[in-house]
């Protein structure tokens, strides 16, 4: 029986990539502005688009979520650094126009796209990487636009200069909308492949975060114990010695585990400094262990299978003998 590739239900994907969009453009665009209503709009717009034209593409869709998101974040960071002057209706015109124009060069194209969207599959690296070409004239005007900032901050810093530098991106977008689209359509068979995998280690993952958790309760245990009924101070918080609470334990075990160490919490005493190194020693051990052990787990879903002898050249002539006989 072959196995399922759906790691998710197809629903619950695209409304993962809407929650990841909604999430960005609040963070890129705080929550009830004409920027952030932008991100929004032009976003359900076009995938709405989107999915009346290529009804059989089910990864497309979600991929251009997650590349919206992705591209509100880079227009964020350049707005911050280029142009704060301008005006939030003339960012919203700015952002909508390389979507729109990936819309309508989808619709232009539209038998083409649809001989992608409608037979996805992972291509050899070679055309993977052809995929990528249409980022780098995108990336040209970003960097042209970034280097007039620095040279002519007044000129740059302009509603004229960004909408400019849209529509330049938006024209780019529309020429080689198609090789936007395989680059979508990759993208989603890649992270599908990811997320396959990744169902595969649930069971061992679950193992390691179970142990992983008990030894973080085991030391915080003996950190709390150590604290409160011992009568000396063990620990410094914040620069001066205080009893830890269990709360305090549990963070201090965490941290301590892991090898972060943020300095808040300090073992003072000696039992306590051996306490913490041994259970440093365990955060190291642990994840090697576990990469040891998964690294043995047979192909075959973790079945053992019975191993056939092989017959020794004795045996063999042997048999070869017992065979003539007859």
């Amino acid at each position: 029986m072959g196995e399922t590739r759906r790691v998710l239900p197809e629903w619950a994907r695209f409304a993962l990539s809407l929650v990841f969009l909604f999430v960005v453009a609040i963070a890129t665009a705080g929550l009830g502005t004409p920027f952030f209503l932008a991100i929004m709009l032009s976003a359900a717009v076009a995938i709405a688009v989107l999915q009346l034209l290529f009804p059989v593409g089910r990864l497309f869709p979600i991929a251009f979520a997650n590349l919206i998101a992705v591209y509100a974040a880079i227009f964020s960071l350049f707005v911050e650094e280029v142009f704060k002057g301008v005006d939030p209706a003339i960012l919203s015109i700015a952002f909508s126009l390389p979507i729109f124009a990936f819309v309508a060069g989808c619709w232009f194209r539209r038998e083409q796209v649809r001989a992608v969207v409608a037979h996805p599959a992972i291509r050899s690296e070679r055309r993977m990487l052809g995929a990528f070409l249409w980022l780098f004239p995108t990336f040209i005007v970003g960097g042209f636009v970034l280097l007039l900032s620095h040279v002519a901050e007044p000129l740059a810093n302009t509603a004229i200069a960004l909408i400019a530098a849209m529509t330049l991106i938006g024209l780019i977008v529309f020429t080689v909308s198609r090789d936007v689209a395989v680059f979508l359509v990759d993208a989603g068979l890649l992270f599908e492949e990811f997320f396959f995998r990744i169902q595969r280690l649930v069971v061992p993952a679950f193992a390691f975060l179970t142990f992983y958790s008990l030894l973080i309760i085991l030391f915080a245990s003996a950190y709390h114990i150590l604290s409160q009924y011992t009568g000396k101070h063990h620990f410094y918080v914040g620069g001066s010695p205080q009893v830890l609470s269990f709360s305090e334990s549990i963070y201090f075990s965490i941290v301590s585990i892991s090898t972060v160490g943020y300095g808040d919490i300090v073992p003072h005493s000696s039992v306590a400094r051996l306490l913490a190194s041994i259970e440093v020693v365990c955060g190291f051990m642990l994840p090697c262990s576990a990469c040891r052990s998964s690294s043995n787990i047979p192909a075959s879903g973790g079945r053992r299978t019975a191993s056939r002898a092989v017959p020794c050249e004795g045996d063999t002539a042997l048999i070869s003998e017992a065979v003539a006989r007859h």
